[in-house]
């Protein structure tokens, strides 16, 4: 009854890369017809419910759409062509580099601010209301007991502002980001926290951003979410400068190249 089923899914995941090259090789358009259901069966290999799975997942990617009338590429989703060419790329790297986080914070300040500009400008009541209840969130979960938790907390706040800001691609490259900003919020978070009343000073420049936003001061909410931004990477370029130099003496105690290892 199972031995069958592992093989079909190794068949359909073969189906679903074949299909996808077949897509790119012949540089066919959003809207191109592929061939029927009992082509590709027969050109692939695969039986047509192996090819059904892989044409699911495809789906489900955004690659290709199941029409009435056949089978053909898909409109590309804003959504998942800026993650896929943004965010997917960068994430081994950050995983792997964390300093890349300070250039995921660059970025942030040159995205953000923008999207605080507008969204002053054009946040409706419940958009502002949206933002308002993110922050009402961050703060009822201020204690840092779980940094993931908070990352989240935290991104879902700047994404409400990117989301009034009213811009759809602005919005949708923030979007895109959210992976990543939840990765580098939750290391900052992590460093912030080892300083004491760190909580209430975000919680204060939140506040002040969300108040610029809602009283309709679009400098204002600009200067108010750099003000934030460079803070953050201020401090966290502080935290990592003692970090590094901590590890360094340690290294060089260990070498025996300070006179604190001669120590008994």
């Amino acid at each position: 009854m199972t031995g069958p089923e592992p093989a079909r899914t190794g068949v359909s995941t073969r189906v679903e890369a074949e299909l996808e090259r077949m897509i790119a090789s012949l540089r066919l358009q959003p809207g191109a017809r592929l061939p029927s259901e009992r082509a590709l069966s027969e050109q692939l290999g695969a039986s047509r419910t192996a090819l059904r799975e892989a044409i699911g997942r495809l789906a489900a990617r955004g690659k290709v759409e199941v029409r009435k009338t056949g089978l053909t590429v898909a409109q590309p989703d804003p959504r998942i062509w800026a993650r896929e060419t943004i965010a997917a790329p960068l994430a081994p790297l950050l995983a792997r580099h964390r300093g890349y986080g300070h250039d995921v914070m660059e970025i942030r300040l040159a995205l953000e601010g923008t999207a605080a500009y507008h969204a002053a400008q054009r946040a409706d009541a419940a958009a502002r209301a949206r933002i308002r209840a993110a922050l009402d969130v961050m703060q009822a979960d201020a204690v840092p007991a779980d940094p993931l938790a908070e990352a989240r907390n935290d991104a879902a706040f700047h994404l409400a502002i990117a989301e009034a800001s009213e811009n759809a691609v602005l919005r949708q490259v923030m979007s895109s980001l959210f992976g990543l900003l939840e990765a580098t919020i939750s290391e900052s978070r992590e460093k912030l926290f080892q300083a004491p009343q760190m909580a209430g000073v975000l919680y204060r420049q939140h506040l002040a951003l969300y108040e610029a936003i809602a009283a309709g001061e679009p400098e204002a909410a600009r200067a108010a979410s750099d003000a934030h931004l460079n803070f953050v990477e201020t401090t966290i370029r502080r935290i990592d400068d003692d970090l590094a130099r901590t590890a360094r003496a340690h290294a060089a105690r260990a070498a025996g190249l300070t006179p604190e290892s001669t120590k008994p």
